[in-house]
């Protein structure tokens, strides 16, 4: 865990968390992961692990990211028990299920991938693999066109990477992270929803539309940046 630490930029809350139920239980490793370093981002902001604390915190917290209401609804009877802790730079999402096992949540089609046997496994993986895992490379070409993203933002495919979308700067769109899980809810039921065979069309453009304003390309944009 010092390992990871080490490339982290900082503590995003001053103070250790405290009496969360959400750190419980199976997750409760969490705890653990998060008195040392109450959430950071890291790999130029490719990993983000969310801080446990009341509202307000940069980026949203732990209470805040699994609150029924703010996006989880959007996936409907696709959305698993868990806990999600973590998020890399396309918003693929990690989560803790009630076993302890630590999976990669994919927020296009809601599948679980199982990432590692616990937490710590789950730090020892991200060290091992972070290029790949994080998304660090596409995070970091565009950054340095574009500038950073701010914290509460993740770089979506305008072109989804289930139906074959690139895994390339030119195909990323900076959006508000619950912007961003929201319009994947949708998108995850719609492709539930159909049947076998069923050609699926979806139109890029609108991805465009959750652009966040500091990119925007003119008209409305629905993020405020968290405001």
């Amino acid at each position: 865990m010092n390992k990871l630490h080490s490339v982290a930029s900082g503590p995003i809350s001053a103070h250790p968390p405290k009496g969360s139920p959400l750190l419980d239980g199976a997750a409760s490793p969490l705890r653990t992961l998060l008195s040392e370093m109450n959430g950071f981002y890291a790999f130029e902001s490719a990993l983000h692990v969310f801080p446990s604390g009341g509202p307000g915190l940069p980026g949203r917290s732990l209470e805040e990211w699994n609150s029924a209401l703010l996006w989880r609804e959007s996936y409907s009877h696709l959305m698993p028990e868990a806990v999600f802790f973590a998020e890399d730079v396309f918003g693929c999402q990690f989560v803790v299920t009630q076993d302890g096992v630590v999976h990669l949540f994919n927020p296009e089609t809601a599948a679980l991938s199982k990432f590692s046997d616990d937490i710590e496994g789950w730090q020892s993986n991200v060290i091992a693999d972070w290029n790949y895992v994080t998304g660090y490379s596409v995070a970091h070409e565009w950054q340095t066109q574009n500038g950073a993203l701010p914290p509460g933002h993740r770089l979506v495919p305008r072109i989804p990477f289930s139906v074959g979308g690139e895994f390339s700067a030119d195909n990323m769109v900076p959006v508000e992270s619950v912007a961003a899980l929201k319009y994947w809810g949708a998108f995850a039921l719609s492709i539930s929803e159909a049947p076998d065979g069923k050609q699926f069309t979806f139109n890029p453009t609108v991805i465009d539309g959750l652009r966040c304003g500091i990119w925007s390309l003119g008209g409305e944009s629905v993020c405020r940046c968290l405001e």
